[in-house]
């Protein structure tokens, strides 16, 4: 009993010693918080702010050191220090005060680079880490304070990659140039929108942009004139991957440009002496108005490429011979997969003929008209897109504006579906949906063309040409190439006739 008594005894100061150790670690402490610029160039101040800390008790000191230098360069909340050379300058501050007559202490470290010339570079996603890396690498010896910024997403992510580098804006203060290395076109198109985002446009005007691509750099540099119009840069250069190093090394722009032009790099500049579109040029007119007024090149691409698409699928049917659902579907179907990505615009599409085809074996026992009937059609499926939208939410994955109006559109499709389906049967709907598939999947290989989209963007105006080749193909009389296919037998025994 005494031993019972005695384990029970010992059990209870175990546990009061635990609650008043789990006490202390919950009392309140000191919580040293320093709120300093990530950068600054040499000789400017830098001004250190101890206001965001968390103190507890009384009488707090304040004490700010440098370096790992015995003296302090402060003892309020604030601080002030200029720098006088490059580098990295580590700030250590020290805070105490007095809870209960017990000395409470918190202290942290705060680490500001300080440069004589700064470069912010901004690598798409889809640049390896291993290009990066070894470009900046090849610039060791320079004195140069390099911030490279990866983004999370491509800038293919027209929206999320705007909106990424609208929240880098302030990263961009103070730099010499800013750096954006992307293969996609819409780069420099979605650093204009980012600045239009945010407002700040003028923060731009004393630097230089840098468009780093594998593309060519004079179709670039023909895309560039609208944001270099609305943001007004020093200047936009355009340079090739394997020219950073050369940039890195160079003390500034001028510098780097006279570089290139005496080793003969290619290199392309926009700047104020570059001509503007002409009064001749309207489509390029309209395309730059839209550009400077926000409109996201990726809808002006969408806009120009239909045209294209539409000339394509025209070719495919009088020339080639294949069988789709008119001209119409097989171009928005195109479109969404522009827009969408050419699995998931699939994806849709196949959902969409699903849900219309088992809501038309449903709705057939209705014994209604039929436009009432495909009506209730479109409801269904625009339900079943509603919550296929909610699952794809729910894991994270959440589409744009643009692509909820692209999917609403798409769901009129399954009209197309349903109506072959009741005059020609499973065989010929299902040879339709297969054609109309192939044919729009064509259509995107070619309008998704790198070089290809670089020059509708740079040169608008080649899409009036579309209007010629329209009226090539209008006036076509022969057999169709798929009628060749199809009549070979009967082509060979009328040749051996002859």
């Amino acid at each position: 009993m005494l031993r019972r008594l005695a384990l029970v005894g010992i059990l209870c100061s175990l546990v009061s010693a635990g609650q008043v150790a789990l006490a202390q670690d919950q009392a309140p402490r000191n919580q040293a918080v320093i709120t300093a610029p990530a950068d600054v160039s040499v000789g400017r101040p830098v001004l250190l702010d101890a206001s965001l800390s968390h103190i507890v008790g009384i009488n707090p000191h304040y004490t700010w050191f440098v370096n790992g230098v015995r003296e302090p360069i402060s003892n309020t909340v604030d601080a002030i220090y200029t720098p006088e050379k490059a580098g990295i300058l580590r700030f250590r501050l020290i805070i105490q005060s007095t809870l209960e007559g017990e000395r409470q202490e918190s202290q942290v470290v705060q680490e500001v680079a300080v440069y004589r010339r700064k470069v912010v570079l901004v690598a798409d996603t889809n640049i390896p880490a291993e290009k990066v890396n070894a470009q900046i690498q090849a610039s060791s010896g320079a004195e140069l304070y390099i911030k490279v910024i990866r983004t999370p997403v491509p800038a293919t992510s027209t929206d999320r990659f705007v909106q990424f580098l609208a929240e880098q804006i302030p990263a961009f203060r103070g730099a010499d140039s800013i750096i954006l290395w992307t293969d996609a076109v819409n780069g420099l198109p979605s650093l204009l929108q980012a600045f239009q985002r945010a407002h700040s446009t003028e923060d731009i005007h004393d630097q230089n942009v840098v468009l780093v691509s594998a593309g060519s750099l004079s179709f670039l540099a023909q895309t560039a004139r609208a944001p270099f119009a609305v943001l007004r840069p020093q200047r936009i250069v355009l340079i090739h991957p394997d020219t950073i190093g050369s940039l890195f090394r160079q003390p500034d722009m001028p510098a780097f440009l006279a570089s290139a032009k005496a080793r003969d790099v290619d290199v392309a500049v926009v700047d104020s002496s570059t001509p503007t579109v002409m009064f001749w040029q309207p489509v390029s007119l309209l395309t730059e108005f839209m550009l400077s007024h926000g409109i996201a090149s990726q809808t002006i691409l969408l806009l120009l490429m239909l045209p294209v698409i539409a000339t394509i699928l025209s070719f495919l049917k009088q020339v080639v011979g294949i069988t789709t659902f008119g001209l119409f579907v097989p171009s928005i179907l195109a479109l969404s997969f522009l827009a969408l990505g050419m699995w998931v615009g699939l994806f849709f599409f196949l959902f969409i003929i699903g849900v219309g085809t088992l809501s038309r074996s449903f709705t057939a026992r209705l014994h209604i008209l039929y436009i009432p009937k495909v009506a209730i059609i479109i409801t269904i499926v625009s339900l079943s897109l509603l919550l296929l939208l909610a699952i794809a939410t729910a894991y994270g994955i959440v589409l744009s504006l643009d692509a909820v109006f692209i999917l609403l559109i798409m769901s009129t499709l399954a009209e197309s579906f349903l109506t072959a389906k009741a005059e020609q049967g499973w065989t010929g709907a299902g040879s339709g949906i297969i054609q109309t598939i192939i044919a729009a999947i064509l259509c995107v290989l070619i309008v998704q063309w790198s070089p290809f989209q670089m020059l509708v963007l740079a040169y608008p105006e080649a899409i009036l040409l579309t209007a010629v080749v329209n009226i090539l193909v209008g006036r076509y009389t022969g057999l169709r190439l798929a009628e060749y296919l199809r009549f070979r037998e009967l082509l060979k025994r009328m040749g051996t006739e002859e």
